[in-house]
């Protein structure tokens, strides 16, 4: 009787080497490399909030906070339009109405927010008023709006990387944050700077709290009430941060309606 040839259960030894698998070597360090870098982004922006995303304020919204808004200032908004620019479209304004009302922290960010076009200045707005009468924003912002239409362009980009080396080069859109305190009454502005940071770095006091500083920045907010008032009618009698909320009086546009051109 013939014996078959027969193989056991033990695992076949292959002597020949295998070449390394390449590929999956350069996965593995791709994902440690990923890993890394996740972990520098996240840790920058703890230690820096507001270099990689908007410093959260800790204030929450709804869209019933927006039509809170609007119903308290007699308001009516159309639609965002979809276009790029606002050259693009007329803005037209209704009569103006009265308003004596307050809002809390939760009402401002939502109307600073909801229904804004791609183009608006401004994003990811929070604003929080604070028990000691002073007001905290933070939010994207668009740079050559603060130069151009708040600083009125006394001030270039290279001037202000100069004397504030840390920012570096300037992006198109910053984060910002502000601590101020004050109010605007009969339309001017008187406000005190307790704080500003950009991409996080916090302006140093020397320019922030500077005669120079201060009244640089009030001049540019007495800038936007003037636009504001030639180009819609509104009149600021007084605003003011009292017991946690925004206090305003005055009279303001009933409708917003925006025309293509």
């Amino acid at each position: 009787m013939s014996s078959e040839p027969t193989v056991d259960n033990e695992t076949i030894i292959d002597d020949k080497p295998k070449k390394p698998k390449k590929k999956h070597k350069f996965l593995k360090k791709l994902a440690i490399f990923v890993g890394i870098v996740a972990i520098l982004i996240l840790a920058l922006g703890l230690i820096f909030p507001g270099l990689l995303w908007t410093k959260d304020l800790g204030v929450s919204y709804t869209k019933q906070d927006y039509d809170s808004f609007l119903k308290k200032v007699q308001y009516i908004k159309d639609s965002a339009p979809t276009g790029s620019s606002r050259d693009e479209y007329k803005y037209v304004y209704g009569k103006t109405s009265a308003v004596n009302t307050e809002f809390t922290s939760s009402e401002l960010t939502a109307f600073a927010n909801y229904n804004r076009p791609s183009y608006f200045a401004v994003k990811n707005v929070q604003i929080r008023i604070n028990k000691d009468g002073t007001i905290e924003a933070s939010g994207i912002v668009n740079v050559d709006y603060v130069l151009n239409e708040i600083l009125g362009g006394k001030f270039s980009r290279e001037q202000i990387v100069k004397e504030i080396p840390a920012l570096g080069i300037l992006p198109s859109n910053v984060n910002l944050y502000l601590n101020v305190g004050g109010s605007v009454i009969s339309n001017s502005a008187s406000l005190s700077l307790n704080a500003v940071a950009v991409q996080g770095i916090p302006i140093p006091d020397t320019y922030v709290k500077s005669s120079e500083g201060v009244s640089t920045v009030t001049n540019g907010i007495n800038n936007l009430i003037s636009k504001s008032k030639a180009n819609t009618g509104s009149s600021i009698e007084k605003l003011a941060m009292e017991n946690e909320k925004i206090v305003l009086q005055g009279k303001f546009p009933t409708s917003l309606t925006r025309q293509k051109k």
